[in-house]
């Protein structure tokens, strides 16, 4: 069965997170997202602020350890932004992050792919 995947607010930027089948964490920027996480729309962009006024905090000088993908238009095409030395497991996280995190479980490891179809079984 295919996800149905759609974007809260489409032509704005979206950030959102997921965790993939080897449990790292793993975050989308833009496009759309599975539908069931639109329920969830508040709490991520909750999620998205903490993120942005704590990543000193939380990185410090490092580069982030997220598998980062991002998407340019409304199809659910993403490409590697950032490919982590060490990836952060889900377990690892901070909890303002990984509570919506967990909502999006993949089905798939990202490891070196550099290109995610999210709608070709990735959820």
């Amino acid at each position: 069965m295919t996800a149905i995947l759609r974007h809260p607010r489409p032509g704005f930027m979206w950030d959102w997170w997921a965790v993939d089948a080897h449990g790292y964490l793993v975050q989308f920027s833009c496009g759309p997202a599975p539908e069931h996480l639109l329920a969830h729309v508040d709490r991520v962009d909750a999620a998205a602020a903490w993120a942005e006024e704590n990543r000193p905090g939380w990185f410090g000088d490092a580069p982030p350890s997220l598998h980062a993908f991002s998407c340019h238009g409304e199809l659910p095409v993403y490409t590697r932004s950032s490919v982590p030395d060490s990836p952060l497991q889900l377990s690892d996280a901070p909890a303002a992050v990984a509570d919506v995190a967990a909502l999006v479980a993949l089905r798939r490891a990202v490891g070196d792919v550099w290109t995610v179809y999210l709608d070709e079984g990735w959820v």
